[in-house]
């Protein structure tokens, strides 16, 4: 008797690698970049993870997007399974990364959703490959967009952070949730964050925050949709005066992490927002 299971297997076998297939590539600086795509679709979603995170950030939005949308993930240079190697964490550089992979995989209908830092990130992505970018959409990020600080300014805000860099560390996780938020919760990211060298973590911070995301966004002509928890306030009307086809979206009772704290509502909002964008 035939083995009918056998070829269901292979069906299945098949399709996860389709459609579950990672990579690498080397951005500009030559720093090898791991990325990986799931599903297809003539728009794909780019995910891109902030400060200390690698892409298992976005593992509650994969199985939801994957079955209507090719979606890549990615981690960044000195993250995840990225090389380490690179001299400077510019936001320019992790620019490099992102449009590397989109390149990489001949992406020519690309909606860019990033959380925390790398929404700054996307907009020097847009810069790049703008004939490929539709849209923008953010995960708590978006708040105001504003000149970047000068190097002593960013340097006094780091002080902390060299005297100390775990503690600061946690100090700084903990402020990026609201005052009930699980404390379990809260402590796993914490542990989660203080794993990025403390050179690494301080040179990002460094360069965030003497990054001019006013000028970037000036140069922005796609719809750019922010998808945000309650912790910190968007200051929409400054916004939609610099960027018309601005908006926000708002889930509350989460703080900087709305993916992690409430994942359903956030897909809803995420939906909605991809919607917005491709109509």
């Amino acid at each position: 008797m035939k083995n009918k299971t056998l070829p269901v297997l292979l069906v299945i076998i098949i399709n996860t690698i389709i459609f579950s297939a990672g990579g690498k590539t080397k951005s500009l600086d030559g720093v090898e970049i791991a990325y990986t795509v799931y599903g297809k679709g003539d728009t794909a979603l780019v995910f891109v993870h902030g400060w200390g995170w690698d892409q298992s950030l976005w593992k509650g939005q994969v199985s939801k997007f994957s079955s209507r949308h090719k979606v890549v993930t990615l981690d960044l240079a000195g993250h995840g399974q990225s090389g380490k190697n690179r001299k400077n964490f510019t936001i320019k550089a992790f620019s490099d990364d992102v449009v590397s992979v989109i390149n990489k995989l001949k992406l020519s209908k690309v909606i860019l959703v990033g959380h925390s830092m790398a929404g700054i990130i996307n907009l020097e992505v847009y810069r790049q490959a703008k004939e490929k970018i539709v849209g923008l959409i953010g995960a708590d990020t978006y708040q105001i967009f504003q000149q970047g600080e000068n190097p002593k300014n960013a340097e006094d805000y780091l002080t902390t952070f060299k005297e100390n860099y775990l503690a600061s560390v946690r100090e700084y996780v903990r402020t990026l949730f609201l005052d009930d938020a699980d404390t379990t919760f809260v402590e796993n990211i914490v542990k989660r964050m203080q794993k990025l060298p403390s050179k690494t973590g301080m040179d990002i911070f460094r360069n965030i925050y003497q990054y001019n995301s006013l000028k970037a966004a000036a140069d922005l002509q796609p719809k750019i949709i922010t998808v945000n928890g309650q912790k910190f306030k968007v200051k929409e009307a400054e916004n939609i005066k610099l960027i018309p086809g601005f908006s926000a979206k708002y889930i509350p009772g989460t703080g900087h992490f709305p993916m992690l704290e409430k994942p359903e509502k956030f897909n809803e909002l995420l939906q909605e927002a991809i919607i917005e964008i491709v109509k």
